[in-house]
């Protein structure tokens, strides 16, 4: 299965997750391409889109592997398994390192559009794909600790080892789970470049 780019994605996407009779919920794509997705899904759900922020705090030696996440509220979300990898001091280094690159995102798109409490409500997670998961559990960790009456995780691909992991935490909505999973990319036809730029101009729309 190949997707014509993220648009056409979103769209499939949009439609996989309709049974499931989510209330307006909040579409949060994960900057920057999973916006796009997110953007089409939040349309034809009827919901809003909102941008999730958040960053992993990688274990030494291994940045994608996820010991935990930083939102930005500035909270602090660690995985159960995190001191087997790393110590208090390395944790609270890396997490103000990632909270200074995540206040400088969080000023500049903030400043489009204000962050959606997600506190009870139904709330999707999108993103243009899923290969190691690490991100997408660093964001599920951040979404959880807010509170939501109900949690979603949709993408168009993954690789199905990191959907099974997602599995463990929320609902998960994957179009194509291929056995012999390749890079993100490779399913689609067009997967050009989302500049911040294309963020902003797709969260303006949704600002009023």
């Amino acid at each position: 299965m190949r997707f014509r780019d993220r648009r056409e994605a979103g769209a499939r996407l949009a439609e996989a997750l309709k049974p499931l009779g989510l209330e307006a919920p909040v579409v949060l794509g994960v900057p920057r391409g999973g916006v796009v997705v997110a953007d089409e899904v939040a349309r034809r759900l009827g919901g809003e889109l909102d941008v999730i922020l958040v960053r992993k705090v990688g274990a030494p030696g291994n940045p994608e592997f996820a010991l935990g996440a930083v939102g930005e509220n500035g909270a602090l979300v660690l995985r159960p398994y995190a001191f087997q990898y790393a110590d208090e001091s390395y944790l609270e280094r890396e997490a103000a390192r990632q909270k200074d690159v995540l206040r400088k995102r969080a000023a500049r798109y903030r400043k489009v559009r204000p962050k959606v409490p997600l506190k009870g409500r139904d709330v999707v997670l999108v993103d243009d794909g899923v290969a190691t998961g690490s991100t997408m559990e660093a964001a599920l960790s951040v979404v959880l600790a807010e509170g939501p009456r109900r949690v979603v995780v949709a993408v168009p691909v993954g690789s199905p080892e990191a959907l099974e992991r997602l599995k463990e935490r929320a609902e998960v909505v994957a179009l194509h789970a291929p056995p012999d999973f390749a890079a993100v990319g490779a399913y689609y036809l067009d997967f050009s470049e989302v500049t911040d730029e294309d963020v902003e101009a797709l969260l303006l729309q949704w600002a009023a």
